[in-house]
C-alpha cells in the first residue's frame, strides 16, 4: 500500500506542469522577437518549463532563430526544427488552439519557396470556430483574434 501511494504523489508530481512562465512567453511572442538576446531568453525560458503549453512557443522560437543567421543552410535548419517541433506537437494535441494559432501565423508570414502553407484556411476555420470553447483566458482570446484578423488583411 505504501508503495501504492509513494507512486501515486510520484506521477501527480511528475505530471503537473508549471505553467507559471506562460503569461509571459505569450507576452514576448505578441511583442515579437527583435534581436537575438531576446530570442535566446524567450528559448531559455521555455527550455527551463515542463509546461507543454509553452511547446508551440518554442517551436516558433526555433524557427524565428533562421532569421538571426547567415548561412543558408542553418537558416533552414533552425526553421526546420522548430516547423517539426510544431507538426510533432499539433499531431499529438491537434485541439490545441494555441498550437494552430502559432502554425497559421508561421504560415501566413512563411516566405512561400519553404511550401509551408497548407494548413492556413484548415487552422484559421478551427480557430475561430472553436477559441470560445477554450481553456485560454478570455482577455488572450481577444488578443489572438484582434492578431488573426490584422494579419489576415495583410
Amino acid at each position: 500500500m505504501r508503495i501504492v501511494l509513494i507512486a501515486f504523489f510520484f506521477t501527480l508530481t511528475m505530471s503537473a506542469q508549471n505553467c507559471e512562465k506562460l503569461t509571459e512567453i505569450r507576452q514576448i511572442f505578441q511583442a515579437g522577437v527583435h534581436n537575438q538576446q531576446q530570442l535566446e531568453d524567450m528559448i531559455a525560458v521555455c527550455k527551463a518549463s515542463n509546461c507543454t503549453k509553452i511547446t508551440p512557443y518554442h517551436a516558433a522560437a526555433n524557427m524565428r532563430k533562421a532569421e538571426f543567421v547567415w548561412s543558408p543552410f542553418q537558416k533552414l535548419s533552425n526553421f526546420n526544427k522548430g516547423k517539426k517541433m510544431l507538426e510533432t506537437f499539433i499531431s499529438n494535441n491537434p485541439k490545441n488552439i494555441e498550437a494552430r494559432y502559432i502554425r497559421w501565423l508561421t504560415q501566413k508570414m512563411a516566405p512561400k519557396f519553404l511550401g509551408y502553407h497548407n494548413n492556413i484556411d484548415k487552422d484559421y476555420t478551427y480557430i475561430v470556430t472553436n477559441i470560445s470553447k477554450s481553456d485560454i483566458e478570455k482577455s488572450y482570446q481577444k488578443i489572438m483574434l484582434a492578431h488573426l484578423q490584422k494579419i489576415k488583411n495583410e
